[in-house]
């Protein structure tokens, strides 16, 4: 999976619109990648890694498409996702649903975002039962390509597996 990731960073490169962040709190740090594949219709490859303190990793892969919803005239990008995320002892391949605004009423763009995903049973794995996971976040960007952040997690199989505050670190390039 870190191969993974890696080669998500550098195919992105060759593209426009991709993004990376990492998400630190005081016993894990998360990192988050996407690059566009296509530029007709946004269409993305995704990849994050998130390390605990105690080595019990998680790591996800999947795909994304975002656009706005037809015939609702608000200034927000919504998205739809797959995702395989796996740890230790637990896999799940998980849809989603995410959100992202600017309120542009203030002289740096404040931004909010937000994702929630969920596979049940049928579609998790190994230990697991079910698997959930939301995160929701607010921020600035304070130069053109670059943002940080606060945000909430929490990520479930069957039992809390992470729930923490965080703050970050996004580029775009």
């Amino acid at each position: 999976m870190k191969k993974l990731l890696l080669s998500v960073v550098v195919v992105g490169s060759l593209f426009a619109n991709n993004f990376i962040n990492l998400q630190i709190t005081n016993s894990t740090i998360m990192a988050e990648a996407q690059t566009l594949v296509s530029h007709n219709k946004p269409f993305y490859v995704k990849a994050g890694f998130l390390a605990h303190a105690d080595k019990s990793n998680f790591y996800y892969a999947g795909i994304k498409s975002e656009g706005q919803i037809i015939g609702v005239d608000v200034p927000a990008t919504f998205s739809l996702f797959i995702d395989a995320v796996h740890t230790k002892n637990n896999t799940a391949i998980p849809m989603g649903v995410g959100f992202s605004t600017y309120l542009d009423k203030y002289t740096i763009p404040i931004f909010v975002r937000g994702e929630y995903e969920y596979a049940p049973k049928i579609l998790s794995f190994d230990d697991a039962n079910r698997f959930s996971k939301y995160k929701g976040e607010l921020g600035i960007r304070f130069i053109e390509n670059g943002e940080i952040f606060a945000g909430y997690r929490h990520i479930s199989f069957d039992k809390v597996y992470n729930s923490a505050i965080y703050v970050g670190i996004g580029l775009s390039f």
